[in-house]
């Protein structure tokens, strides 16, 4: 088990989030942790590709905040 660097929590409705900067022999990673009725699940996203999982959570927060969705939009093919 790698050690944690930083650690920070997230909590919305009835689920909490823990992020969690960690590192390894390969190098840097994100562990975000999900509690949602007492499951947890965790994805790992590697340093690598922390800039790219920002660049589409802030596309999807301005189209929210924007009010833009009026119906399904087709995914980009990058």
């Amino acid at each position: 088990m790698d050690p944690e660097i930083l650690t920070e929590k997230v909590a919305t409705q009835n689920k909490k989030f823990l992020v969690d900067l960690k590192r390894n022999e390969n190098g840097y990673y994100l562990k975000v942790s999900e509690w949602s009725n007492s499951k947890k699940s965790s994805i790992f996203i590697p340093a690598e590709g922390v800039g790219k999982m920002i660049e589409v959570l802030r596309k999807f927060q301005d189209l929210i905040q924007d009010g833009e969705i009026t119906e399904e939009i087709p995914p980009s093919r990058n």
